[in-house]
Order: structure tokens, then C-alpha cells, then sequence
């Protein structure tokens, strides 16, 4: 027993000593400056040496900080906590200062630091308050409790103003759930759709029963013309995600074509938490359909395709594409040899948190697996949605309405 209390020491060496001391210093008046906006300090990293675009610095501390409504931002200081040279919100802006406005352009400060960490010796001490794996829920789930209390009237407030705007022009959507879109380089991919919109975003039409692309374009919102509503699909896309690290093949619940544009569309799938989520996608000659991560309200830079993976498709155009196809093949080629089966939705599935299959449910209401699913996807993003409730009334719509049988 007496053993088992025994706790191990362990002496700093003289050099580890003064980068605790340094950090705690830093922390503190941190600490003290932050105390006025009520933030917190969620991580500390100190680098001897440090890199920014060609640019090498001394003596950087790069800061993970929180505000009180829990947005995450990052902040780059130089010597100490009143030297603040660069500043990254949630939102993804940058803030620099005068002096570096002209050599800072596109920055991904994680890959920035992931860079600078491989050069031996730079990267000299951490303070740390949450796992980095937790930072990153906090920037895509922001917590069930905050999204709900500073969201909301936000939220609210702007599909009122997109309702007026429509109504203005004749246009009678019943707008629901909308989500803005904040990817800095979407008008670069798909510019004849989204380059004059001032700002864009997805939103579900009660009236069409479809989700349909609001754009903002002379100070008005109104819908994007160029894109076609969505439609609930069974063709796969090829996704990767924002760094090139994740390469999937997946089902969106829905697919939105582009006006006179074959070969471009949009996918749209429901995310973990209800959120609308999506992707460009480039359908190759082969039909295979490459898709791009879009980053959406309430994300963090670190969500927008970092600047290597842009290159990638730019340097190389289609080249590149095909060979991300090319390697899924080849996958999945290897999977079906070693007898490896995809997971997929089928008719004797349980439908989520319910004792009904999805075969059921298709007896009940002879609608198709596809649409079942899309409309099940669809009413789960509304607020308080349950399973249960989901499915009743799923069967109660097409029990008090004359419902063409087109199971397939």
C-alpha cells in the first residue's frame, strides 16, 4: 500500500526550467490581458525559431484562444503577450500588422505550425488545457447548449431577412434551416455559379420540398438561379478532405446541378449534429465525381482546404482528379479481393434509434429507399427532432395524401 503512494520525481534540467518559466511568464500576462473579454487560454506553443512564409522570426508564441460565446481563434505574438502580430478569428480572417500586410496572404497556421515543428529544436514548450482533438470538436460542435443560445436569434434573424428579400421579388420559399457558406475559395472553383454572390448559402424550401442555394447579390438575397434544387441521389462521390489525408467513397442525400455545366454539381449531405454540409463536386469523363470539402458557418479555418491540396488541383488540373479515382479503385480493387465489404443502407436496416427497418417503412408508405432516407436526413436537422417522432410522422404524410407508388 505504502508503495503504491510512492509518487516519481523528476528534476528539470536547467534549459527545460527556463522554457517553464517562460511559459508560465507568458501565460500569466496573458492570463491578465484576456481577463477584460473574459477569454481563455486553451493552448500555448513556444518556438525558438519560426517560420512564416519565408519570413523567420524569434522567440513566437502562438496562442489557441476562446472567447465567452466558445469561437475559437489563434494569435501570433513575438517576444511577448503586447506584441501581437498576427490574428486568425474563427471565421477564418487574418489581422496582421502593417509591416506584414504585403508578404501575408493564405495562411494555415496548424500547417504552418506543423511545419516549423518537423525542423529540430524550434518548437521548445507546450501549455496545453485541452487535448487538440477536443479543440477540434469544439470548432465543429461549438456545444449543442452555445449553438442553441447564440446561434439561434442569429440564425433567426437572417432567414427573416432572406424571407423578405424573396418576397420582395414574388418568391414564396418558406425558408427553414439555412447555413451560410464561408469558404474563401468557392467562387474559384465554380465562378459562372457563385462569383457575384456577395454571400451565399444553403437553405431548405419547405414549398419545394428541396434545398436551394441562396445568394446575396446587390445587397439582396435571392435564389442562385445557376444551380438547380437539390435531388435526392444513390450516386456515390469520391471525398477528400481538407488536407488530402482522408479519401472516401460515400453517398450525399442529395445532389444539385449546375446550369449548363455537366461536368460541375454540388453535394449536399446532413451532417453529425443536423448541420447542412457541402461539397464541390468535378464528375470526370468516367463518371466518377470528385468532391471538395466547402467550409460552412460556425467552422474554423482549419476546415478550408489548405493551400498545398488547392495547388494540387490547380498545378495539375484534371490530371490530378483522375488519379484520386485511380487510387479509390485500386482500394477498392484490393478490398473485394481480401473480401472487405462497404457499409451501406439497405432495405433490412434499422432506421436509427427506431425498431422499424427501412424495408418497413417502404412497405408502409411505397416510397423508394433513396427518398426515405433523404426525408428522414431532412427532418432530422430540425430543432429537437427525434427518431420516433420522425418516422410517425413520415407515415402520416403519405397516409393523408394520394402518393404515386414509385418504389424502385
Amino acid at each position: 500500500m505504502e508503495k503504491s503512494k510512492e509518487k516519481s520525481q523528476y528534476t528539470f534540467a536547467p534549459e527545460e526550467k527556463e522554457i517553464l518559466e517562460i511559459l508560465a511568464l507568458f501565460e500569466q500576462e496573458l492570463g491578465e490581458k484576456l481577463q477584460e473579454s473574459k477569454g481563455e487560454v486553451e493552448r500555448i506553443k513556444y518556438y525558438e525559431k519560426f517560420r512564416i512564409n519565408k519570413i523567420d522570426f524569434s522567440n513566437i508564441f502562438v496562442t489557441t484562444e476562446k472567447d465567452v460565446d466558445g469561437n475559437i481563434s489563434y494569435h501570433v505574438y513575438c517576444g511577448d503577450s503586447s506584441n501581437e502580430i498576427i490574428s486568425i478569428d474563427s471565421e477564418g480572417n487574418i489581422k496582421t500588422i502593417p509591416e506584414l500586410e504585403a508578404f501575408i496572404g493564405d495562411l494555415d497556421i496548424e500547417d504552418i505550425m506543423e511545419k516549423n515543428e518537423k525542423q529540430k529544436g524550434r518548437l521548445k514548450g507546450i501549455s496545453e488545457k485541452m487535448e487538440p482533438e477536443e479543440i477540434k470538436k469544439s470548432l465543429k460542435a461549438k456545444g449543442e447548449e452555445e449553438k442553441q443560445q447564440n446561434g439561434e436569434e442569429q440564425e433567426d434573424e437572417q432567414t427573416q431577412e432572406i424571407e423578405e428579400d424573396l418576397e420582395e421579388q414574388g418568391q414564396d420559399l418558406d425558408i427553414g434551416k439555412y447555413r451560410e457558406i464561408k469558404d474563401n475559395q468557392l467562387a474559384k472553383r465554380i465562378p459562372e455559379a457563385f462569383k457575384q454572390g456577395e454571400k451565399n448559402g444553403v437553405a431548405f424550401s419547405h414549398k419545394l420540398n428541396k434545398f436551394v442555394i441562396i445568394s446575396k447579390v446587390n445587397g439582396q438575397y435571392q435564389i442562385n438561379e445557376k444551380i438547380q434544387p437539390s435531388k435526392p441521389t444513390w450516386k456515390t462521390i469520391i471525398s477528400i478532405d481538407e488536407n488530402g489525408e482522408k479519401i472516401e467513397r460515400k453517398v450525399p442525400n442529395s445532389l444539385m446541378k449546375i446550369e449548363n455545366n455537366k461536368d460541375k454539381e454540388i453535394a449536399l449531405t446532413i451532417g453529425q449534429y443536423g448541420d447542412i454540409d457541402i461539397e464541390t463536386v468535378q464528375v470526370l469523363p468516367c463518371q466518377e465525381r470528385i468532391a471538395r470539402g466547402v467550409r460552412m458557418q460556425g467552422e474554423g479555418m482549419e476546415k478550408e482546404e489548405s493551400y498545398q491540396l488547392r495547388q494540387e488541383f490547380e498545378k495539375k488540373g484534371k490530371e490530378y482528379p483522375h488519379d484520386l479515382a485511380h487510387q479509390v479503385e485500386e482500394i477498392e480493387e484490393h478490398k473485394n479481393d481480401a473480401g472487405i465489404k462497404e457499409q451501406e443502407i439497405t432495405e433490412k436496416d434499422y432506421i436509427p434509434n427506431t425498431q422499424m427497418t427501412w424495408g418497413e417503412l417502404m412497405d408502409e408508405t411505397g416510397e423508394s429507399l433513396p427518398a426515405l432516407v433523404e426525408r428522414y436526413n431532412r427532418e432530422m436537422t430540425k430543432e429537437g427532432a427525434d427518431s420516433e417522432e420522425t418516422i410517425e410522422t413520415i407515415k402520416s404524410d403519405y397516409q393523408n395524401v394520394s402518393h404515386e407508388h414509385d418504389r424502385k
